[in-house]
């Protein structure tokens, strides 16, 4: 089954805990690194030492998990200010990204949260992780990640109608114009400036970092088993200039599957790539040049 997609590059994505596992991701011919540790924990924010050794590796982009433990995806003001440190170290020592996720005690997305990170991020990448599985509502938590983008937030649901596109398309067009009109004024701000202020810290007063992609298995507890919840996130991240990227429980033989039913091209492995499908067990590289060529023939097919 062939389905249109607006982004069509094949993006593949390792988790890795260190070194090896970075090298033999980028040797494999993965896109993009999740740099994490405590896998046994789901993932928490890896060591200083851990990140600087990583990105001086690798040449391909490196994303840090920011997750300060295991307990919620809620989190305290102190917990906050912890987040907040270990983006900006994250940031100084070459990463190119964060992912990140928070949920109010109603299992919504908590705004203030992300609006902070953003801020603190100040133009990384930024990965929403798994967070909106434990959503009450994957679709409205999409939907909300978007409206704090800069889009509009719609009642969310799983139905997907033609006149919510014509909206969100409709609103596209118009902020891209304001955005194209913003560029321009602050680029003459910059050029102008009276204070002699270097050109980097223009731009680094410009640069606002917003949600790049959503990880997700469709609130299910694998994404061969969120197929359908896949597909319509999908649909609604195109509207919203979201990527989706599916991950937890997906094999190299099941990458095909989840391409062609529900028209994602970005994928994320961990023990996917590892022998005996097992963090026991460091990424292996040529499981990872398997991974990369069945989703580059995948996506192939959807065009």
């Amino acid at each position: 089954m062939s389905r249109r997609v607006n982004n069509i590059k094949p993006i593949l994505e390792v988790i890795a805990v260190d070194a090896a596992d970075a090298q033999a991701s980028e040797q494999g011919g993965a896109n993009r690194i999740e740099l994490v540790s405590a896998m046994s924990e789901g993932g928490l924010t890896p060591s200083y030492g851990q990140i600087e050794q990583v990105v001086s590796q690798v040449s391909i982009p490196v994303y840090v998990m920011i997750r300060p433990h295991s307990r919620s995806f809620c989190y305290s003001a102190d917990d906050l200010q912890v987040i907040i440190q270990d983006i900006r170290v994250a940031r100084e020592l070459g990463a190119a990204g964060i992912v990140i996720g928070a949920l109010t005690d109603e299992g919504k997305v908590d705004r203030s949260f992300l609006q902070t990170c953003l801020s603190s991020a100040q133009g990384l990448g930024v990965t929403f992780h798994r967070a909106i599985d434990s959503s009450a509502h994957v679709v409205r938590a999409l939907e909300s990640i978007g409206s704090i983008n800069g889009g509009s937030e719609s009642q969310g649901r799983f139905e997907y109608d033609r006149e919510m596109k014509s909206k969100s398309e409709s609103i596209s067009e118009s902020k891209d114009r304001s955005s194209s009109e913003n560029n321009s004024k602050d680029k003459s701000e910059c050029e102008s400036n009276s204070k002699g202020e270097s050109r980097s810290a223009c731009v680094s007063k410009r640069e606002e970092s917003v949600v790049e992609r959503v990880l997700t298995s469709g609130g299910k507890l694998t994404a061969p088993e969120g197929l359908l919840e896949l597909q319509q996130l999908q649909e609604i991240g195109q509207t919203l200039n979201i990527s989706i990227m599916a991950g937890s429980g997906v094999t190299i033989e099941g990458i095909p599957t989840i391409v062609s039913r529900t028209g994602i091209t970005e994928i994320h492995m961990g023990s996917g790539v590892r022998r005996g499908s097992s963090f026991a067990h460091p990424v292996d590289a040529l499981l990872v040049a398997q991974a990369k060529a069945m989703l580059i023939r995948a996506v192939q097919e959807l065009q």
